[in-house]
């Protein structure tokens, strides 16, 4: 990224003020800012981003977008809107951008299916990739303000809080290959129904030219209106289904060790080894591969690729902890179908085992529903104990049939401090906002635990 601040008012038809600059990069947080970068200053519900123009100042910025007038001597634009501010400057660099870039949506798996295509990208060139959780209005701007000429790719997620985010994140990355994994009932709430997550979701499809390719969950139900909504680009589609042009043909479940797949690829045979877990790791690897295909990949890249993703904190990861205790960190987030992935995974592991759950949220006028149903799949399970947080979880202890204490909050759980049994496996997962991470933190501190 380099821009000149005069380029970036003009663009935004504004007036830059106390002089101009050369901008090597976008920062939102103070405590991130690197020497070059344009600080952008937002007014945030918890943090006002104009009190710490100073403090990023310090840092090295050399530049300010501020959404009022400022004291400080530097260079600077005053925007009404410096949010959108950043989603410009976002377009800008992108212009410069000659490399692939990939956008990435679903209800569930965008991270693991990124993790997967950028370890594929990077085995095939220089590769940027969205960090964290940043695939949000804010997030996608400083991922795209990271392109640079070396790089070759550009992985992208996108996630949407209501209808038009994908489409406003798409228009600032311009991806060439877009990704649409699912769409399930998470944040039915917010969106007020499935059919319209299912909308919100296929906004990566819009306005696709007929050099851009999208990639296509074969085993989806709304395979065919995506197919359609996608026109007048190339489709692949990834699944089981036997008309996937990147097929499952059959696979072996390693357990915690993740899986062994063959695959057939558009008529080539693959043999595959990932070491994420489950059904959703299999489905997310070959997401990835349909894209790596798309983007000319050779097949030895993208199988090394693909091996060397292992779970990240909050998602899977797996930790060893004193006595034999095996944690299964899914803490970041929880929804219907990926608490009942995560409950076929612990099924598979030796007794005793243990569901620690928490609320999931924004499940809107069926979320009661949504929580018995994980209740009753505990009871089929035959999984030994449950230990649920939460006002809703309490529908699922009423219902598994399992050894079980209710807590109103994770704080009641971590001050409870249950014990767990040597050789146990114990499965942690909630809705993000219930704070389940605080419970892995203490169960690590007490226990001496380490990522596997």
């Amino acid at each position: 990224m380099r821009l000149r601040l005069s380029d970036i008012a003009r663009s935004l038809e504004l007036a830059s003020h106390c002089g101009d600059v050369t901008v090597t990069g976008l920062a939102i947080d103070s405590r991130l800012v690197e020497p070059g970068d344009l600080f952008v200053a937002i007014a945030g519900q918890r943090v006002d981003g104009h009190d710490y123009i100073s403090s990023a100042i310090a840092r090295g910025a050399v530049a300010v977008v501020s959404e009022r007038p400022i004291s400080q001597d530097i260079p600077h634009v005053i925007a009404s809107d410096a949010m959108a501010a950043c989603g410009h400057v976002a377009r800008l660099v992108r212009a410069e951008f000659s490399g692939k870039v990939i956008g990435i949506t679903g209800s569930a798996g965008k991270t693991t299916a990124k993790s997967f295509l950028a370890a594929i990208c990077s085995g095939a060139g220089p590769t940027i990739a969205t960090e964290g959780n940043q695939n949000n209005e804010l997030g996608v701007p400083l991922t795209l303000a990271k392109l640079n000429s070396a790089a070759a790719f550009a992985v992208v997620e996108m996630g949407a809080a209501q209808m038009g985010d994908i489409a406003y994140l798409k228009s600032m990355a311009s991806p060439q290959v877009v990704i649409l994994l699912n769409a399930r009932e998470a944040h039915v709430e917010r969106f007020g129904s499935r059919e319209a997550i299912v909308a919100a979701k296929g906004e990566i499809l819009d306005n696709l030219s007929e050099h851009d390719t999208a990639i296509l969950n074969a085993d989806e139900p709304e395979l065919a209106a995506w197919r359609a909504r996608a026109q007048p680009a190339q489709v692949l589609t990834f699944g089981r289904s036997s008309a996937a042009d990147i097929r499952l043909v059959s696979s072996q479940d390693r357990g915690f060790d993740g899986s062994v797949m063959n695959v057939d690829m558009c008529g080539t045979p693959a043999l595959w080894r990932i070491s994420i877990p489950g059904e959703p790791g299999m489905v997310n690897a070959l997401a990835a591969a349909a894209a790596a295909q798309a983007l000319g990949i050779e097949d030895k890249t993208i199988s090394d690729g693909l091996a060397s993703v292992t779970p990240v904190r909050g998602r899977g990861d797996i930790r060893q902890l004193q006595n034999g205790i095996r944690l299964i960190d899914d803490s970041y987030n929880a929804s219907p179908s990926s608490v009942m992935a995560a409950l076929n995974l612990l099924s598979s592991a030796d007794a005793p085992r243990t569901a620690v759950l928490a609320d999931m949220l924004e499940l809107g006028d069926e979320a009661v529903t949504y929580h018995c149903n994980i209740g009753e799949r505990i009871a089929e399970l035959g999984i030994e104990r449950l230990l649920a947080v939460g006002e809703l979880s309490k529908h699922i202890s009423d219902l598994s049939n399992s050894q079980t204490r209710h807590y109103k909050d994770v704080a009641a759980l971590i001050a409870d401090s249950p014990a767990f049994g040597a050789n146990e496996t114990v499965l942690i997962k909630g809705s993000r906002a219930m704070q389940l991470d605080r419970f892995v933190d203490a169960m690590c501190e007490s226990l001496g635990g380490t990522s596997c």
